[in-house]
């Protein structure tokens, strides 16, 4: 036990349990390949979201005494994010390309100490304006595959 607090100090101390702010999350889409990726940010972000999901088999019988039963599925992602509209925008245009092509692209999930990384579809893009605001866009991404955490 004591070994297990001196550890939690010691990373602590040496900054790897830091709260940072979430400005430094975002998302990037690669304009490269996957042998030589360019990571192009998508401009004028507000937020990101990663989210992981599981899905379930549904087990439940007759000698189940009324309780639903079920076994872990297949694993799931998605990013949602949202940006000012800025036309012209290298990462957002290469989005538009993906969505328009209906092709997987791969994209990062950027946080201060890790990308996660993996191949999705363009599922939704909105764009939006309204009197007194920015323009704005929306997208959600729906991963194919693995989604790969890396250090950076």
């Amino acid at each position: 036990m004591e070994y297990l607090i001196l550890l939690s100090l010691l990373l602590f101390a040496f900054g790897t349990l830091v709260k940072f702010k979430g400005q430094t999350i975002f998302v990037a889409i690669n304009t490269g390949t996957v042998a030589e990726p360019a990571w192009t940010p998508i401009g004028g972000q507000k937020e990101a979201t990663l989210d992981r999901g599981k899905g379930t088999i549904d087990t439940t019988d007759k000698d189940s005494g009324g309780n639903e039963e079920h076994l872990a599925g297949d694993k799931n992602w998605s990013i949602s994010f949202g940006a000012f509209l800025i036309e012209g925008n290298p990462g957002l245009v290469a989005l538009e390309a993906a969505y328009d092509a209906e092709e997987l692209k791969q994209f990062r999930f950027i946080t201060r100490n890790w990308a996660y990384k993996g191949l999705a579809t363009v599922e939704s893009l909105s764009i939006a304006g309204a009197k007194g605001d920015a323009a704005i866009a929306s997208f959600t991404l729906k991963g194919s595959g693995a989604l790969v955490k890396e250090a950076i």
